[in-house]
């Protein structure tokens, strides 16, 4: 396994375990406004991929690709009456302002996301 790809798997780890602190409200304030097993799941989905992503099978870049893929965008309705938004322990985002609510888009979930997609496409590359 190549170093970069050990790397990333070890911040898949991370990402997973910091999600799951934020939804449970250890590292802040509690999540609110999504169901928590949805959260959970999804924070148990990093964790799992990240497992699979170290033991070098493909299957947990794929669950990469789906674990970032769900926190790149994050929406806030102004009024309270929709949400979307499935926060990591650590992001870095742009804030898009609309008539109708805020846009988050993640910048470090999206590169982990194409970094992800990245090691997955060079695995299934013939040598």
């Amino acid at each position: 396994m190549q170093e970069f790809e050990k790397w990333l798997a070890r911040v898949l780890l991370l990402n997973g375990l910091l999600t799951l602190g934020v939804c449970l409200g250890w590292l802040g304030e509690a999540h609110s406004g999504m169901p928590l097993a949805i959260l959970i799941a999804v924070a148990m989905l990093g964790i799992g991929a990240a497992a699979l992503a170290l033991k070098q099978q493909r299957l947990g870049w794929y669950g990469a690709l789906l674990y970032y893929g769900v926190q790149v965008v994050s929406y806030y309705a102004y009024d309270g009456s929709a949400q979307w938004a499935v926060k990591a322990g650590v992001s870095l985002g742009m804030v898009l302002h609309l008539a109708s609510g805020i846009v988050v888009l993640n910048l470090l979930a999206a590169s982990l996301l194409l970094a992800s997609g990245w090691v997955l496409w060079r695995q299934r590359r013939p040598a």
